[in-house]
């Protein structure tokens, strides 16, 4: 497919006006996004409720309404949930087989029916790496539904994290690389870590854990609900850091096994940890970061250099851009197809 993609660019539409929405588990983020006299430019910005498919193939899915200042001729989707898989693969070059071939092998995806991409980061003689991701057809499906008719016309479907690391990529592309960063992507009911060495991509996981399995922890062990266990995290009423680090003790430790084997392959050292998501509000999943990797996190501001309209970042959400960093990552990728 990738050879014919010279083709493929004389049937693109022309994506001028985007709406990136992030679906995740506790509420839809969403960002409006315009090629403004060919500058990429932040129209609208907003937190829609949550949006749940229903789980029963014979329950319709109610499609979703959009806001008039959101309303843009695509909408472009990243999702959290649903059941997807990404992959960094490394397999060999010029083994007779196509980059399809060794992606649908290596990704072991059984017999369920699969949306699959993928991308290559890096080809030389010997070897070839390639990101790919994954999501159920059925879940796809039912997304899609969300937009039967008009406009926002659906577009695209990526994961939550890695819409994000386009975010990530377009906010430092001017930047001189550090040796090794690493951008955690915290979600409440999945969480995407990306290792980077000199902005190329060593290592990508994503962890079936978010903030979600924190509360259920404090709901667990202090017997409450689940407003009261958000309302101890947000107002620090009761030291609850032991719980915390119980629940996110076995995220931590993938991490850092991670961490140090990146830091061993690239004989490079972390110095930066970016964190971006709608967890990162979560001060006490901060503070274990910290402690456990010895690095204080840095909020990615996903907005930043980018041209916005006035009044497009409602006052309420000011202080919260790096909640968006996964809806502005999805618009971004299709601005640039286009």
């Amino acid at each position: 497919m990738r050879k014919l993609s010279d083709i493929i660019t004389v049937f693109r539409r022309n994506y001028s006006d985007i709406l990136g929405l992030d679906i995740g588990s506790s509420g839809t983020k969403a960002v409006r996004l315009k090629q403004v006299h060919g500058v990429p430019t932040v129209v609208a910005v907003d937190i829609l409720p949550v949006i749940s498919p229903p789980e029963s193939e014979q329950e319709p899915v109610v499609p979703i309404q959009i806001p008039k200042a959101l309303k843009a001729r695509y909408v472009a989707m990243a999702v959290s949930k649903g059941g997807g898989i990404v992959k960094l693969l490394t397999f060999p070059a010029h083994t007779g087989k196509t980059n399809n071939e060794h992606v649908n092998e290596l990704m072991g995806l059984g017999s369920e029916i699969y949306r699959l991409g993928y991308e290559v980061i890096s080809e030389n003689r010997t070897e070839v790496r390639v990101l790919a991701s994954a999501l159920p057809d059925g879940v796809a499906q039912k997304l899609c539904q969300l937009f039967p008719l008009g406009s926002p016309a659906p577009c695209s479907l990526e994961l939550s994290g890695l819409a994000s690391l386009t975010a990530y990529y377009r906010a430092f592309a001017g930047e001189s690389p550090a040796d090794c960063s690493v951008l955690v992507d915290v979600g409440a009911s999945a969480t995407l870590v990306a290792f980077l060495s000199k902005k190329s991509l060593s290592l990508v996981r994503k962890f079936d854990f978010g903030t979600a399995n924190i509360l259920k922890k404090l709901q667990d062990s202090l017997g409450v609900d689940a407003d009261v266990a958000l309302g101890i995290l947000n107002d620090g009423s009761f030291d609850v850091s032991k719980v915390v680090h119980q629940a996110m003790e076995g995220f931590l430790q993938q991490l850092i096994i991670s961490w140090d084997f990146v830091e061993r392959r690239e004989s490079a050292h972390i110095g930066k940890l970016h964190v971006c998501g709608g967890g990162v509000g979560m001060s006490l999943w901060m503070k274990e970061m910290e402690t456990a990797t010895g690095l204080i996190p840095i909020k990615l501001d996903p907005f930043e250099g980018l041209a916005m309209q006035p009044g497009a970042m409602p006052d309420q959400f000011k202080g919260q851009e790096s909640r968006f960093s996964a809806a502005l990552g999805a618009a971004l990728a299709m601005l640039k197809a286009g």
